[in-house]
């Protein structure tokens, strides 16, 4: 097995939005002045087993348009044919991509892709319904053209500490998992790779390792009771596994993937706990 991270440009992000306010200032802040992060990383993923290859998400493109709480840095060679160029892979060899949640920036490399799209039921309901179509209308973040992913449902029983699941390679050996909280219907994708390790690519499950030690939900999901219930179940798995964590906008993602650096899930802080390479 092979899993490659491939970068699509950068977002900034208001503070606000990494850290929210309690109560109803947890959004509203986002839409007020405030300082922003340095540029952080719009990562997708390339997985290669068993002779397939797989993306998970499919990153931005430069025709992206900023929101109040959101700076997009994209050009046009860092999409995602210039970006599975410089991983040395071929975006036809494609033969299937997972979403995490249907963000702009998770979905909008969908233009470059060719092959079978999956997103999960519940996170499609979402998108349809109608706080979905008029969020996206307010915030001016249409969905790509011909945007028609086939549906998934978690029906395969737990994994780990994942209450819900399903296996997406025939060997088990790669499965989407139940990581609701930014998003309705938000998954993540566990790899078990060459030497046991689950390499977790986590999407917006949350923006950096920081976040997930502190059990902190974020600014933009519905509910922040489910979200933090969701980071307690990863960091219980964490405990279960030896998990190599790799949220989509941490800085320090692809040095995880590259060291195989999986997470401490009983320190506040700090994942130095097993510095040997994975098998990736």
């Amino acid at each position: 097995m092979k899993i490659r991270a491939l970068t699509t440009g950068a977002v900034r992000v208001k503070h606000s939005f990494l850290f929210p306010s309690p109560g109803v200032r947890r959004q509203l802040d986002l839409f007020l002045p405030g300082d922003s992060s340095d540029p952080l990383p719009i990562h997708c993923w390339a997985i290669e087993h068993e002779g397939v290859l797989r993306l998970v998400d499919t990153g931005e493109t430069a025709a992206a348009r900023d929101v109040a709480f959101a700076r997009m840095q994209v050009t046009a060679d860092q999409e995602l044919p210039g970006a599975m160029a410089a991983a040395g892979l071929d975006l036809d060899d494609v033969s299937e991509v997972v979403l995490t949640h249907a963000h702009g920036d998770h979905i909008d490399g969908l233009v470059h892709v060719r092959s079978r799209v999956l997103l999960n039921e519940t996170e499609l309901r979402s998108v349809n319904s109608p706080m979905g179509r008029v969020m996206r209308r307010v915030l001016r973040q249409p969905l790509p053209p011909g945007f028609a992913p086939e549906t998934f449902v978690l029906d395969g029983g737990p994994f780990g500490a994942f209450a819900r699941s399903r296996a997406l390679s025939d060997d088990g050996r790669i499965v989407i998992v139940d990581t609701a909280g930014h998003t309705p219907g938000h998954v993540s994708v566990i790899c078990v790779d060459d030497s046991g390790r689950h390499v977790m690519l986590a999407g917006d499950a949350t923006d950096t390792l920081e976040q997930l030690h502190a059990r902190r939900h974020d600014a933009v999901g519905p509910d922040p009771t489910v979200h933090v219930a969701t980071l307690e179940t990863i960091l219980a798995h964490c405990a279960q596994h030896p998990t190599v964590y790799l949220p989509s906008h941490d800085p320090d993602s692809a040095a995880r993937l590259a060291t195989g650096t999986t997470v401490n899930a009983t320190a506040p802080s700090g994942e130095n706990k097993s510095p040997t390479p994975a098998a990736t």
